[in-house]
């Protein structure tokens, strides 16, 4: 009889074991479809059961990746530092909720505790125009963490809201964050990261950069879109950052850290079997967070409500298991580390392109390991669509339109996405692929006030104010409470 039961165990898991080999298709086909490139790895019980590259470290020189191409991580960093903070308060060094202040006296906000920073609820400015000043005065000026509380204290910067009543994703929070590690533990950021988290989770592919400008020679290159309509990927380096502080900052804390897919699944497998920070204070960490009103925070991500914690984000969905994560986005790169930890399996993605679906990979990889229906991402509608206009196409970009509307699951298609196109054509001068743009997405998306809003627009710019106004009723029909959409109107009926 025990005999029996084995072999009917064994069975039951040879059927529940997706292959390699599957995987490997399933990777290969998001390559082939241009979706994919860079280096993934599964685990389960924190065993890898599957390890990969894909594409090109290098695509212009068709350069593969090697067993130790390194990626930046981007924000995948945030929940490092929130492992750090809350090693430091497991060892009796800080409460989370102690107020900032009392390790940095010279931050002018008294109200707000550690625990705000690591879960975004803190208030703080963002830093995307906070240097502009200090920047043209000293423009060979190098912007890093040390620089942030002097100005605020120099510009006197409000807060964007009383903390603890919103949720508001901010960088800043996290560089006040690594500020506080190295003052309680005496030592850099990256020298606490090296000794704390990278040494004993056997990370030996991982570091924080003194110059996050100076690439290691195992670093993979970056490569991005350069505009909405593009096919064509271009290294990184070519573009124009759309802000100065991205060109003149070497912050850490939020961003920075270089590793690769397998390192993070030994960081995944050390955090979660509690070898380098205690039981409690990674439920803390994976808590969702509550406002000063009551409320949880939540958003959607990808069509999914999610909460955040500290420096990790979660599916408010537990139906297939509590799944906790942290993506990452810089210009060139998309990352992510997602871990469910009622089925303990983790998916990790790191692609030197922009603009990867990382969560509709990472969801369907899921689904794949599960024996389950999944779905292949599809490729971006408003991309192809764009680019066929661009390229004098026309038909085939109505012929891409009227599949996507025949079988939606042909593309991936979102109305933010389409919106952008539209107006970057319009910003481009380019007016007809604009009017084309609009016109498109209001077939599309005909419940969307917002389209409508752009296409009045769009078609007031180009001379067209008849059809504007047709295009400003609507969106204002739809959405009653467009003030802006009103205004205008009310100016075009009595022009």
């Amino acid at each position: 009889m025990k005999k029996i039961f084995f072999i009917i165990l064994f069975s039951n898991l040879l059927i529940n074991t997706v292959s390699a080999q599957e995987l490997d298709n399933f990777f290969l086909t998001l390559s082939e479809k241009n979706l994919f490139n860079g280096s993934v790895v599964i685990s389960k019980s924190g065993k890898t059961i599957f390890s990969n590259t894909y594409g090109f470290s290098n695509i212009e020189k068709k350069e593969k990746f090697n067993d130790n191409s390194q990626f930046p991580i981007a924000s995948i960093t945030k929940t490092f530092t929130a492992t750090a903070i809350l090693q430091l308060k497991q060892k009796g060094k800080l409460k989370i909720d102690d107020p900032v202040q009392k390790y940095l006296p010279d931050f002018p906000y008294p109200n707000i505790s550690i625990k705000q920073l690591l879960n975004n609820t803190s208030g703080l400015a963002q830093y995307y125009n906070l240097f502009d000043s200090v920047i043209k005065e000293q423009p060979e000026k190098i912007i890093t963490n040390q620089d942030i509380i002097p100005t605020f204290i120099r510009f006197k910067t409000s807060l964007t809201f009383l903390p603890g009543s919103k949720w508001e994703y901010n960088n800043v929070n996290f560089c006040i964050a690594a500020l506080i590690i190295e003052k309680i533990s005496g030592i850099s950021y990256a020298s606490y990261l090296e000794q704390n988290i990278f040494g004993p989770a056997k990370m030996k592919d991982s570091f924080v950069p003194n110059n996050r400008k100076i690439k290691n020679p195992n670093q993979v290159e970056l490569h991005t879109y350069p505009n909405s309509y593009s096919n064509d990927y271009v290294n990184a380096n070519t573009l124009k950052e759309p802000f100065f502080i991205f060109e003149k900052s070497n912050f850490y804390g939020n961003g920075g850290i270089i590793s690769t897919a397998l390192d993070l699944q030994k960081y995944q497998n050390a955090l979660f079997t509690h070898q380098i920070l205690g039981k409690t204070e990674l439920e803390e960490a994976l808590t969702a967070t509550i406002l000063n009103d009551g409320k949880k925070v939540t958003y959607t991500i990808d069509g999914k409500e999610t909460s955040y914690g500290l420096g990790w984000e979660m599916y408010t969905d537990e139906s297939q298991g509590k799944i906790v994560f942290h993506d990452g986005s810089i210009t060139g790169l998309t990352s992510i580390l997602a871990h469910n930890i009622t089925k303990n399996q983790t998916v990790i993605l790191l692609s030197n392109t922009g603009n990867c679906p990382v969560f509709a990979i990472a969801n369907a990889a899921s689904q794949l390991i599960d024996n389950k229906h999944y779905t292949i991402p599809a490729q971006n509608l408003s991309r192809t669509y764009g680019n066929l206009l661009e390229n004098g196409n026309k038909e085939k970009a109505n012929q891409a339109i009227d599949e996507y509307l025949k079988n939606p699951k042909s593309f991936e298609a979102n109305e933010r996405d389409f919106n952008r196109l539209g107006y970057e054509f319009l910003r481009q001068q380019k007016k007809e692929n604009a009017l084309q743009t609009f016109k498109t997405a209001s077939l599309l998306f005909p419940e969307s006030w917002n389209i409508y809003d752009s296409y009045g627009e769009t078609l007031l710019q180009c001379g067209k104010k008849e059809e504007a106004i047709k295009m400003y009723q609507k969106s204002v029909e739809l959405n009653p409470n467009n003030e802006n959409g009103k205004k205008v109107l009310s100016s075009l009926l009595k022009s």
